[in-house]
């Protein structure tokens, strides 16, 4: 025996609309923020598609940008994207905020700001380095404090071997670049801690001037004590009398608490960083809840407390302890969890036959709550011509009663104070209803055996 089987008609449908005319709908865009090699020429993507194929235009800073005016921006052919030769120019001279526009007869989709700044890596400034006296067993901080690059560098202290200079318990970088030791000893004498900052998108490395440091016993101190008189070249760290063993505080954070903002889908980096004499250890809970095990990790010697991907969960107080053999200290970190806005659920494109109604929901969620404000065609609804078929509710455009001729390219803006979502939802209206439209489809059959 044999049956037929017919291929289901939302297949057929779907080759049908291909055929259909269609507003643009963007493709492939550069990021929102867009740190360029001041060495490369600029390359921004804005990729669309639709029936016909759209032109393309930009803007910059809010302003048309006339790309055929510029000998040396090119727009690739039957694309938006970009070209921009820097050979002979500097590239600052291209920062800003860029916003591609595509168009075609059925409507306008735009593509999100990009932000199109140029990596930077500042010179160290000039300083006198004097030598630092310090008691031995005392605790200790040299600052690195490295010029503001774009993006941040990355940080490490070597000797002048170029040696990355040992890091344990007792002695550590911390988050800032810092280079902390919770208690000295004679070992610590040298005159060349250097610290050195890593540009990763211009691939240089400068140095900070070294700085030398001399650790005293008390014979030391007492010898050189009246020289501190005589001598102000020099900074003496820490008190005049013999340093013995001491119960354990905090050189970072200071104080019993402190206050710490986290970005949901962002890494959070806890720090906690004690003095003492032994060397205290430092362990890590939370109150009211159990540390996240799955998305946690522990660095520099347990003094760094790291969750991955932020949830809200993550908030509430982390106390961190630090202990030796003669007591303990404790500092609660409460920590926020905020949000930049986040899909609920996108716009969809919409294909609606004339005298139809439809539905365009922008559901997001933040903290802040996200503000929603709708475009039509890249143009703010409150600013286009009015239309009595359209209403606005808030996260929500309804269309009743739709006609040919108003196919629209709508977007949806949502923003908070941590960012913002742009996407954008065609509603294509057909030039008669798909119930009079002959689909002039081939059937295609399969005979299957039994």
């Amino acid at each position: 025996a044999c049956s037929l089987l017919f291929l289901p008609f939302d297949l057929m449908l779907a080759n049908v609309l291909l055929t259909l005319p269609q507003p643009p709908t963007i493709t492939h865009q550069s990021p929102k923020d867009f740190i360029i090699d001041p060495r490369e020429n600029i390359l921004i993507y804005c990729e669309a598609k639709g029936k016909p194929h759209p032109s393309f235009s930009w803007t910059r800073n809010g302003t048309h940008f006339d790309v055929e005016k510029d000998s040396k921006v090119l727009m690739k052919p039957s694309s938006g994207t970009l070209v921009i030769d820097i050979s002979g120019e500097k590239a600052e001279a291209y920062e800003g905020i860029y916003q591609c526009t595509a168009r075609n007869e059925h409507g306008t989709a735009v593509s999100n700001n990009i932000f199109i700044r140029q990596s930077r890596s500042p010179l160290w400034s000039k300083e006198r380095k004097e030598a630092i006296m310090v008691q031995v067993g005392v605790s200790l901080v040299l600052q690195c404090r490295p010029p503001a690059g774009l993006p941040p560098p990355i940080i490490f202290w070597m000797d002048n071997n170029f040696q990355r200079l040992p890091q344990n318990t007792r002695v550590s970088q911390a988050l800032n670049g810092d280079l902390y030791f919770s208690n000295v000893l004679l070992d610590d004498t040298r005159n060349d801690y250097i610290c050195y900052a890593r540009f990763p998108h211009t691939q240089t490395i400068q140095q900070k001037q070294p700085i030398t440091v001399k650790v005293l016993d008390m014979d030391a101190i007492n010898e050189t004590v009246a020289d501190m008189y005589n001598y102000t070249n020099n900074l003496f760290v820490g008190e005049y009398s013999p340093s013995g063993e001491r119960r354990p505080s905090f050189m970072a954070p200071l104080g019993q608490s402190s206050t710490q903002m986290a970005l949901r889908g962002g890494v959070l980096e806890l720090e906690c960083i004690a003095e003492g004499l032994p060397t205290p250890e430092v362990s890590w809970y939370k109150e009211s809840g159990d540390l996240p095990s799955s998305r946690m990790s522990f660095h520099n010697f347990q003094k760094t407390l790291k969750i991955a991907d932020v949830m809200e969960a993550d908030a509430g107080d982390y106390r961190c302890t630090a202990k030796n053999s003669l007591g303990s200290a404790h500092h609660t970190i409460k920590v926020n969890v905020k949000a930049a806005p986040f899909w609920i659920s996108a716009p969809r494109n919409l294909i609606l036959a004339p005298e139809e109604t439809g539905i365009l929901t922008c559901r997001v969620s933040g903290d802040p709550k996200p503000q929603i404000a709708w475009s039509v065609n890249g143009v703010p609804i409150k600013d286009s011509p009015k239309d009595t078929s359209r209403k606005v509710e808030d996260d929500t455009v309804i269309l009743s009663d739709v006609q040919t001729g108003s196919s629209a390219v709508y977007q949806c803006n949502a923003s908070n104070e941590f960012g913002y979502l742009l996407a954008n939802a065609f509603v294509n209206v057909l030039g008669e209803s798909l119930e009079t439209q002959p689909l002039n489809l081939p059937f295609r059959i399969r005979i299957l055996s039994q």
